[in-house]
């Protein structure tokens, strides 16, 4: 097969806190432009993709808004606030049983479907590339508690039930056992994979910004992370891993990985490897007050959008993360990929000719940062942009005046963390331009299908005028993040990973 990837939630194609558009994800793109044919479901395409109706396993933000407009218009009177809630519940409700009672809770299409070639999962870490099976979604998703309607709650177990719809599609019991990397093993053994498209590694650091709360890893050499079970790093609650826990895991994959790859019947077989974004980037913690002096890239505070309007918020005891905090996490996120590098070259030192190249998407996103930059970013933006989007994209939170304008952001979509559709055909872009050089044939960023993108984002085509409302009111913004904080946890600063979301 030309293309199998493996992720977290970006890769999956997650906007706008909605699972997912994997259709629309930087992988499918990456696709498109290499030739391959692309479907979701019972053709037998070089490319396949799950889709997830009903909304999605979570909530979609944008469905929530678009609903909230048709039904509000786009100012909302203080006292509608209240019905405000029952909108978004009726949004959950339809996941709800979809995915717990209807369609959705049983195999894929019927069963038709027999696996993907994207198996990327939301809230994976490195380690549950090996350490998520079926067999283990089944069994939390038996133990949760019963299937009911519950007010501002989506499907339970929903990490579980989107882990089992990626890894076990057709729900056949003989195939409880595969976990992301059995399938990688499966098809490299047999028609073989040429490219291998690996992006695991933010979901040990990112939680702690989503969360506005660190809870970093013990660093402790007879007891790192990637020794313990599935079960004891859940409860451990990590959200940013140290340097040294996070090679001695990230380690463990890639000589997984090299291992299943080596048997490959592909015999040219690449692998692409994908660092750690800064957290401090995504718009979900946006930097409160003035650019501290001598270091214009951090903030006094980071917090949630809706209360980034100054420190009032912050000193009334709003969510936020400090400038000493924001900082400790970048290191990190450096020191971390910094040995991500190491072990690709190591890796490569092993082999006749380059195998694994990596795709610094961290780089790119720093160029790309507009705060920390002073609104002067350095990202050289695909030709097509300069004649076809406008107004420019950025990194900021995204702002809808109410005429429809767009004002900021539509790099990453309303969740703050996510791309848009725009932002996943930016990381296709930072893909294939490595693909390129590595001698992937057909691969080249200029093919890649910007006005098919473009069209597809619908956060640029049809504005939501209704965001102004999201930022100018604490009440509709704190309505929203009610919903949001019962689906991700962690709000008003709670300690917690992303098996919470």
């Amino acid at each position: 097969m030309k293309l199998f990837t493996i992720g977290d939630s970006i890769s999956q194609g997650f906007m706008s806190l909605g699972a997912a558009r994997t259709q629309l994800a930087y992988s499918t793109w990456i696709a498109y432009a290499l030739g391959v044919d692309v479907g979701d479901a019972l053709s037998s395409p070089a490319y396949r993709v799950p889709d997830y109706p009903a909304h999605g396993l979570l909530l979609d933000l944008e469905v929530v808004l678009r609903r909230l407009q048709l039904a509000f218009g786009t100012t909302i009177d203080r006292l509608e606030w209240a019905a405000v809630l029952l909108e978004i519940n009726r949004v959950l409700d339809i996941a709800e049983d979809y995915y717990e009672r209807g369609e959705g809770a049983g195999p894929y299409r019927g069963g038709t479907v027999p696996w993907f070639h994207n198996v990327s999962v939301y809230g994976f870490d490195v380690a549950d590339a090996w350490l998520v099976t079926p067999r283990l979604c089944r069994e939390r998703i038996a133990a949760a508690p019963g299937a009911t309607d519950g007010f501002l709650q989506g499907p339970n177990a929903a990490f579980y039930r989107t882990a089992l719809r990626v890894l076990n599609p057709s729900r056949d019991e003989r195939l409880d056992g595969y976990s992301q990397l059995d399938w990688l093993g499966h098809h490299a053994r047999g028609e073989g994979v040429e490219n291998l498209l690996l992006w695991l590694g933010p979901n040990n650091a990112v939680g702690s910004a989503i969360l506005l709360s660190v809870a970093a890893t013990e660093d402790r050499p007879e007891r790192r992370p990637v020794s313990l079970s599935f079960d004891e790093r859940t409860r451990a609650q990590w959200n940013l891993w140290m340097p040294d826990d996070f090679v001695a895991e990230y380690g463990e994959l890639l000589d997984r990985v090299d291992t299943l790859m080596r048997r490959n019947e592909s015999p040219g077989w690449r692998v692409f490897v994908a660092n750690v974004p800064h957290v401090t980037i995504v718009p979900i913690a946006t930097g409160v007050g003035d650019p501290l002096p001598g270091s214009p890239r951090y903030f006094p505070y980071y917090t949630y959008p809706p209360f980034a309007r100054g420190t009032r918020l912050i000193e009334a005891g709003a969510p936020h993360l400090t400038a000493a905090e924001a900082r400790r996490i970048d290191a990190t996120v450096d020191a971390c990929n910094a040995q991500l590098l190491r072990l690709i070259e190591e890796k490569n030192a092993r082999h006749r000719t380059p195998r694994y190249h990596l795709v610094d998407v961290s780089g790119g996103l720093d160029r790309l940062a507009y705060r920390r930059t002073s609104g002067e970013p350095s990202y050289e933006f695909p030709a097509y942009f300069a004649a076809n989007v406008a107004p420019p994209m950025d990194t900021r939170f995204y702002h809808v005046d109410r005429a429809g304008r767009r004002r900021a952001g539509g790099i990453v979509s309303l969740d703050g963390v996510h791309p848009s559709v725009i932002g996943q055909g930016l990381l296709a872009h930072e893909f294939l331009k490595v693909m390129k050089e590595a001698g992937v044939p057909g691969a080249d960023p200029d093919r890649l299908p910007w006005p098919r993108i473009v069209a597809s984002d619908t956060l640029y085509q049809d504005p939501i005028p209704l965001m102004e409302e999201i930022y100018q009111y604490e009440e509709l913004s704190y309505a929203v993040l009610s919903a949001y904080r019962y689906l991700f946890g962690g709000f008003q600063g709670r300690r917690g990973s992303i098996k919470d979301f």
